[in-house]
């Protein structure tokens, strides 16, 4: 004879397919818990790593900013001391052109030529103002000028006039002139020549 099993085994089974289901949901839903955890705690890590790296290089380029302006600082004296050096250079340079151009005023003055007065502007340029008993000698004067070391392109400014007296008189014999004239030191090899 058959045996028939009259047990209710399809909801026995309906419920084990249940229980595994939901096991396996569970299972599921803690490992997808699992790797959004790791995922989020690598990430994390990796953010964090690079803001270390981040944070060090700005300690970095502090410290190459306070070097630049440093440096920066250095050049800005540098180039203070630099001109203050060119400007005494300049000085001892020209002390002895003075020097010079006054033995050329005394060498090259004619007899009857008188100056007055002779102004330098800004080391290049000289202005000579003076009297003379002719204009031959005005023009002999400026002969000289042009020949001497230290002076050349000496020129009459206007023509000689003849000089005022105290009573506002002209004085007869007497010419005012004023000669411009540009400051020529010689060259560095003609200069270690003369000394």
């Amino acid at each position: 004879m058959r045996r028939i099993n009259l047990l209710p085994w399809r909801e026995e089974r309906r419920q084990k397919r249940q229980r595994d289901f939901v096991v396996h949901l569970v299972l599921a839903a803690l490992i997808a818990v699992a790797t959004a955890f790791g995922i989020h705690s690598y990430m994390q890590a990796q953010i964090e790593y690079q803001q270390e790296r981040n944070a060090y290089l700005e300690g970095v380029i502090k410290k190459l900013d306070q070097q630049i302006q440093a440096i920066n600082e250095l050049k800005k004296r540098k180039a203070q001391l630099t001109a203050r050096m060119q400007v005494i250079e300049k000085l001892q340079s020209s002390r002895p052109i003075i020097v010079h151009l006054m033995e050329n005023f005394v060498t090259t003055l004619p007899d009857g030529v008188q100056l007055t007065s002779a102004t330098v502007t800004n080391d290049e340029k000289i202005s000579i103002q003076g009297k003379a008993d002719a204009q031959a000698r005005v023009a002999a004067y400026l002969r000289r000028l042009n020949s001497a070391d230290y002076i050349g392109s000496a020129s009459l400014v206007g023509s000689g006039i003849l000089a005022q007296g105290a009573s506002g008189e002209a004085s007869a014999g007497q010419y005012v002139f004023s000669i411009e004239a540009k400051i020529t030191p010689p060259k560095e090899g003609e200069a270690d020549k003369e000394n």
